[in-house]
């Protein structure tokens, strides 16, 4: 995918998260929904997880794009909270 160059776009954290995983699945949400994000973990690449607890794994995107990543990651949340509470919406 071919983008445009943001030269004057400052890079901002959007989340934060407990697990590479999680961070990995919000990037891959930012990209479906045509936000260009990127990842700063900081486990040394897996070989050194401990490393994370103290920057964590964060997902950054572009300045004028973190409005509507937030919110993206937002929903995403609530979603995810919403199945936990009740996983089968037709036991009523």
């Amino acid at each position: 995918m071919e983008r445009e160059p943001r030269p004057g776009g400052r890079i901002v954290e959007a989340g934060n998260f407990a697990t590479r995983y999680e961070a990995q699945s919000a990037m891959h949400l930012l990209e479906e929904n045509g936000i260009q994000a990127s990842g700063k973990f900081g486990d040394a690449d897996g070989w050194a997880p401990n490393f994370a607890l103290v920057d964590g794994y964060r997902v950054l995107v572009f300045d004028d794009d973190l409005e509507k990543a937030k919110e993206l990651l937002a929903e995403e949340a609530l979603a995810e909270a919403e199945t936990e509470a009740d996983p089968d919406p037709e036991s009523g």
